[in-house]
């Protein structure tokens, strides 16, 4: 049985106001164009289809588009769970006909347990949740944590796992081991947020959503996707693509494809006047992608991102690169290594907002951190 693996498409999002809809189309439709060589027979969207609960207009109407073109042109079947960033209650909207053309949507956790009988498939949609719904459902106070919140929801579908058929999950968390990049807009106390890799262990697949570089986390098994294109200067760097899974109950096969991209992130590191000769503007798509510039040698230079833009147009970030700035960056992240979670909140809420924490939001940090640390221990 083969399918993809993909998720977090973010439909709708921007980078620094700069609207990157038709970068989603050009993209998602090379995607598309993929599935239909490839002979799949479904495929998986983890989460986060929509980058706002609240999507625009133009948003809306792509994403209907792309999943029209997969599902009802080409017969596809999609399995498919809500994210962080989705709203559920727009997404749902249609569920009830959906599954009829094998459009498969979760977006509440008590559809979790309900899995879907695919071939020799059985394959289970865990919808992003909050432990307090976790804590709701099963009347369970100690389910403070996502990492608790899980392992029980996990737990009770465990308890009706058929072991003789291929079990697939869907989920899009925070996975222990994953590594972050700035673009998922997570704020997370210690390991609140992370997910023991464990827990999932009796599952055959596991298509995970929520983090956006493909490499985030390094299991056989159990695998992020990534996002289809990049949504930070941090992923600039990052392949941008998706899984095409080969499975049955005794082997797994999965290779990740790469996919074209309308346009770029660079992260450019040199010296201001260098930027601007043939050679240097030869190694990159310089009016169309998108540049970071930390630059040597703006002494001097009193307004210099007009001429920038000139050469390089869609230039968002400009900082300047000298000797003490990279001794501070040293230095800084020394400190993190030496600082206490609590620490560490307390000085990017001073550096951030320009304050110290009030009493009351120090005594509540505190008790989440201890909470952290005893669920961990146990």
């Amino acid at each position: 049985m083969k399918f993809i693996h993909t998720a977090d498409w973010h439909i709708g999002r921007k980078l620094q106001g700069i609207d990157l809809l038709l970068d989603q189309q050009f993209v998602l439709e090379n995607l598309i164009a993929d599935i239909k060589k490839d002979n799949i027979d479904f495929i998986i969207i983890a989460g986060d289809l929509y980058d706002r609960s609240v999507p625009s207009k133009e948003a809306t109407i792509l994403l209907q588009e792309l999943l029209v073109e997969l599902n009802i042109e080409n017969n596809i079947p999609i399995f498919a769970i809500s994210g962080n960033h989705d709203s559920r209650e727009r997404l749902a909207v249609g569920e009830a006909w959906f599954s009829k053309h094998d459009f498969y949507l979760h977006t509440e956790l008590k559809q979790a347990f309900n899995k879907i009988e695919y071939k020799d498939a059985d394959i289970y949609l865990l919808p992003y949740f909050e432990p307090y719904e976790a804590r709701a459902y099963f009347d369970d106070d100690s389910l403070t944590t996502h990492n608790s919140a899980t392992k029980r929801v996990i737990d009770e579908i465990y308890k009706n796992l058929d072991e003789t058929r291929i079990n697939i999950l869907v989920a899009h968390t925070f996975v222990a081991g994953g590594l972050e990049t700035d673009s998922e807009r997570e704020i997370s106390v210690g390991t609140v947020e992370n997910v023991a890799v464990e827990i999932f262990e009796k599952f055959d697949y596991v298509a995970l959503g929520h983090l956006h570089n493909p490499n985030a986390l390094n299991n056989e098994k159990i695998k992020y996707s990534g996002s289809p294109l990049a949504y930070s200067f941090s992923e600039a760097k990052n392949t941008k693509g998706y899984r095409l899974v080969d499975i049955s109950k005794d082997t797994l096969n999965e290779e990740f494809i790469e996919l074209k991209q309308k346009r770029k992130m660079h992260n450019v590191v040199a010296d201001y006047n260098d930027i601007f000769s043939k050679e240097f503007q030869e190694k990159f798509n310089y009016k169309e992608d998108f540049f970071s510039m930390e630059l040597s040698g703006l002494e001097g230079v009193t307004d210099p991102m007009p001429r920038i833009k000139e050469y390089y147009p869609n230039t968002l970030q400009l900082k300047s690169k000298t000797k003490k700035e990279n001794s501070d960056k040293n230095y800084d992240k020394k400190e993190i290594l030496t600082k206490s979670p609590l620490e560490l909140i307390e000085g990017f809420y001073r550096d951030e907002i320009g304050e110290e924490l009030s009493k009351k939001q120090r005594d509540t940090l505190v008790t989440l951190v201890k909470e952290v640390e005893v669920d961990e221990t146990n």
